[in-house]
């Protein structure tokens, strides 16, 4: 090979030699490219002639094999590692030896997949003025400097909160000559895969707007069984997967997350208000981020308003945001209204389902007042209890049948065997009704929530599962079926049925709760609600 380029470039008469000496580092550099450091042999020599502590540094990289001998030794060893292009120590042996980071290599797959799906492009709309200002919002925060480089942005749900969220990172992102990863965290499976198709429409439908963007752009998913990604754009990340990885004893993908680190450009905490859990705490000061300091990499928080008014919580939330709340000047002090108004967010219709209830003692029983102390919250077995109530699932059972078979509507269980059971009950009365649990496997879980979306079913019945991240617009009933005191699982469940006509959802949603006689020194969620209902409807 060396003869021919010789040959080519000289045309002075017969060769003497090869290519000069001089010329030979940067023929292999043009011969192999990416792959260049690929060769054990080079990768030998590099360690070679490396500094006595760069020698070190590589030899010592965690998980690989040790050589009690001299320098030599070691070259050998480094050399002898398995050399996966992309992954952590090819990206750990250029960065110690100051070579640019590319010689690291690509990660992927050798060839292309068998079947290739395509969807077709569906521009999306343009943004509403409310969120446009936002947008500008989170952009400044984006860019603030330590100290103002915090935010929380809130809107109802069903608003487009994380379409503004995307469309506001990728803004912000495209401005930076450094392109670092954004690192978006969420609490639940459908919360992540909701952002991850967000990134990857508004980077899709950006390639239409803007002639500048041409590349593509890589969004990673981290959490199941996923590995940390190597040189992402984007990451979406559960942050049960962030902690497992900092708490377990996988060095590999420790280190992994750790270069991602490295080259963080900023932090996205989807549900905020979930911020107090400490893994939380854990995962974002091994970010850099501690919550009562400044700190260089901007942190972006997401909460839906409340329905009710920005309360209390939400404020003393935004206080660890350099108390700084993102909320839409061009929707006035009322923002549920306004966006009625706009049909942005449907009308619910209230419905409270009287029967003939028995007692439920709360009071009496220590571990349910303990519970009840600690979280503000009902005792998961309480809630089985209620669940079991004959009288009680005749009622509920009776209600969704009068519902039209037609209405999308999703039952709220007290636990598993309740939505379950709800489920079977409805099939065997003609519905079709389906169950997505905790358990239900992932991919079961999406063809399900597909078919409803579809309106191949006419009821979705569920527990802990659909409160967040589940995206069917066309919902028209809501029937909670599980008792809460917690305004905000109280608002994340109704808040399914609450997109409007102008956003794809519907002109009204009705929202059915039951008039359980529960006993205890609290309040019912939905009683906290009165002015916040178009219409109230009464029944039994």
């Amino acid at each position: 090979m060396e003869w021919i380029i010789a040959a080519v470039e000289n045309e002075s008469g017969r060769l003497r030699s090869k290519l000069p000496e001089g010329e030979l580092a940067e023929f292999l550099v043009d011969r192999s490219g990416f792959g260049l450091l690929e060769s054990r042999m080079l990768r030998e020599r590099l360690a070679l002639s490396a500094s006595e502590d760069e020698l070190e540094e590589l030899h010592d990289y965690r998980g690989g094999e040790r050589s009690r001998g001299g320098n030599r030794a070691k070259a050998k060893k480094i050399a002898e590692r398995t050399w996966k292009p992309g992954k952590s120590w090819p990206r750990h042996f250029v960065r110690v030896l100051d070579l640019p980071p590319a010689f690291a290599g690509l990660p992927g797959s050798t060839r292309e997949p068998d079947i290739l799906e395509v969807a077709p492009f569906v521009p999306l709309r343009d943004l509403e003025d409310f969120q446009q200002d936002l947008k500008e919002q989170v952009i400044e925060v984006l860019s603030g400097t330590p100290g103002a480089n915090r935010g929380v942005l809130t809107l109802p749900t069903g608003a487009g909160k994380t379409r503004t969220a995307v469309e506001s990172l990728i803004a912000w992102r495209i401005s930076q000559q450094r392109r670092q990863v954004i690192l978006w965290i969420a609490q639940s499976e459908e919360l992540c895969e909701q952002a991850v198709q967000a990134f990857r429409e508004v980077w899709t439908d950006l390639g239409h707007r803007n002639d500048q963007v041409r590349h593509t752009m890589e969004i990673a998913r981290l959490w199941g069984n996923a590995s940390v990604p190597s040189d992402p754009d984007v990451v979406v990340a559960s942050i049960q997967k962030l902690d497992a990885v900092l708490r377990g004893t996988n060095d590999d993908m420790r280190q992994e997350l750790e270069l991602l680190r490295a080259n963080l450009g900023a932090v996205v905490v989807d549900e905020a208000h979930r911020m107090l859990a400490p893994s939380y705490g854990r995962v974002l000061r091994f970010l850099g981020i501690d919550l009562r300091q400044k700190a260089s990499v901007p942190l972006l928080g997401l909460t839906a308003t409340p329905f009710r008014r920005v309360d209390a919580e939400t404020r003393q939330l935004a206080a660890r945001f350099h108390s700084k709340l993102l909320s839409s000047r061009t929707l006035g002090d009322d923002i549920v209204s306004e966006l009625r108004r706009r049909k942005v967010l449907s009308r619910p219709e209230h419905k409270v389902l009287s029967y003939a209830s028995p007692a439920f003692e709360m009071e009496d029983v220590e571990k349910y007042r303990a519970h009840f102390a600690q979280f503000e919250d009902f005792h998961p077995d309480f809630l089985r209890q209620v669940g079991e109530s004959d009288a009680r699932n005749r009622a509920l059972l009776k209600q969704l049948l009068e519902l039209p078979a037609d209405w999308p509507t999703l039952f709220f269980g007290c636990t598993v065997e309740h939505a379950i059971a709800m489920a079977v009950l409805l099939r065997r009365a003609g519905r079709t009704a389906e169950v997505v649990t905790s358990g239900t496997r992932p991919a079961t879980r999406r063809a399900l929530i597909e078919q409803f979306r579809d309106g191949h079913l006419s009821a979705l019945c569920n527990y802990g599962v659909l409160t967040t991240g589940f995206d069917a617009p066309t919902v028209r009933a809501l029937v909670v079926g599980r008792p809460t005191t917690s305004p905000v699982l109280y608002e994340q469940m109704i808040g399914r049925g609450m997109r409007g006509r102008w956003f794809g959802g519907t002109e009204s949603c009705l929202v059915v709760d039951i008039e359980d006689n529960i006993r205890f020194s609290g309040q019912l969620a939905y009683e906290r609600y009165s002015s916040y209902w178009s219409g109230t409807q009464s029944g039994t």
